[in-house]
């Protein structure tokens, strides 16, 4: 017997019988969509021109298209939001659920805070064509933010309200410029119970800042064209954080000191700040090395007189009681983890947000 034939609380509807319900394409006016490479202008939601994702690796091809990150913000006073998706790309992985890697989940400002209101679950039957459907309960006109799949491209995207509903583009970013991520699985989303609990997520949810995920589940690598390509973004801050994607420590010396310096090199004022992976064993000596690669990159920089480098140590990541049970496989944050991460390098991209 199926889960939600016994507990109703667990079944999910793929399709929807709804009275008034008007699906809008989410690439149309007046929806905002962030966090992806020229939706509107493309047709396409990626993270990164597929020309450029090529030069780098199949693996940064192929997880590109992804929406790690991507969000659709707009105001309706519509009492529900529905979607309609149709996904590519997905992966299908026993260590994080569904609503993580397939699903989306919505956000309501409250007029001091973005305020979660539930998740667009995926069926286990058919998690690549789905229609789902939440319930906003607020009147009047609601300031709206869906986050899109940490783990599946997205082929075609229906926002669903009520037609007589009205839609307006949404409440704006703070800064024009995005903080920029790029890294490993970790940063890409794995393994959050779902998107918004992504520490990138969590992070512009606090500062209403705009943001871009380059996370690349095995694929982060330091190359020289995606240094070129993270070069050429303008960011307000530059979060390097591709420690577990370095196969050896010598990769990493290679890379991670010439990455910062393509970056410094078009971005001379932008904060850049430096991250260690979280699940360090401070036992295994490889594994401290690899830390001091970073470490010595943060204090070379800081000796050739650049005062906007910082270094956040990945052991500190995790800190606070029951610091072990911060991950699904010991590697991959679940969501206490993600919070901690939010907490503790938030702090430091709100310094660095200052700065500007």
């Amino acid at each position: 017997m199926k889960i939600g034939e016994i507990d109703r609380n667990l079944a999910v509807e793929a399709r929807l019988d709804i009275k008034g319900l008007r699906y809008r394409n989410a690439l149309e006016e007046p929806f905002d969509i962030y966090g992806l490479y020229q939706p509107r202008e493309t047709g396409v939601y990626r993270r990164m021109p597929e020309e450029t994702a090529e030069q780098v690796s199949q693996g940064v091809l192929d997880l590109s298209a992804h929406t790690a990150g991507g969000r659709i913000r707009f105001r309706t006073d519509s009492p529900y939001v529905a979607v309609k998706a149709k996904l590519t790309g997905q992966c299908f992985m026993p260590h994080m659920p569904l609503t993580g890697s397939h699903g989306l989940d919505l956000y309501v400002y409250d007029g001091e805070a973005d305020v979660f209101k539930g998740t667009f679950v995926p069926p286990v039957e058919s998690p690549e064509d789905f229609e789902s459907v939440l319930y906003v309960y607020n009147a009047g006109m609601n300031e709206i933010t869906i986050n899109l799949p940490l783990y599946s491209g997205i082929s075609q995207l229906y926002i669903g309200l009520d037609e007589k509903a009205q839609v307006e583009h949404g409440r704006k970013y703070r800064s024009r410029k995005p903080i920029l991520y790029y890294g490993s699985s970790i940063t890409q989303g794995g393994c959050a119970s779902r998107p918004g609990n992504h520490y990138p997520s969590a992070i512009a949810r606090e500062n209403n800042v705009d943001f871009i995920c380059l996370g690349f589940s095995g694929g982060a690598k330091g190359e020289p064209a995606m240094a070129d390509y993270l070069a050429g973004i303008e960011a307000s801050v530059f979060v390097c954080d591709y420690d577990h994607n370095a196969p050896d420590r010598e990769h990493l010396e290679r890379t991670h000191p010439a990455l910062y310096r393509r970056y410094r090199e078009s971005n001379p004022k932008t904060p850049v700040i430096f991250i260690s992976k979280p699940d360090i064993r401070l036992a295994d000596l490889e594994s401290v090395r690899r830390r001091d690669v970073i470490y010595q990159t943060y204090i070379e920089a800081l000796r050739n007189g650049d005062e906007r480098v910082f270094y956040v140590d990945g052991f500190q990541l995790f800190n606070g009681n029951r610091r072990y049970d911060c991950t699904v496989d010991g590697c991959h944050p679940n969501d206490l983890g993600f919070f901690r991460m939010a907490e503790v390098i938030g702090e430091v991209v709100r310094h660095c947000l200052s700065l500007e």
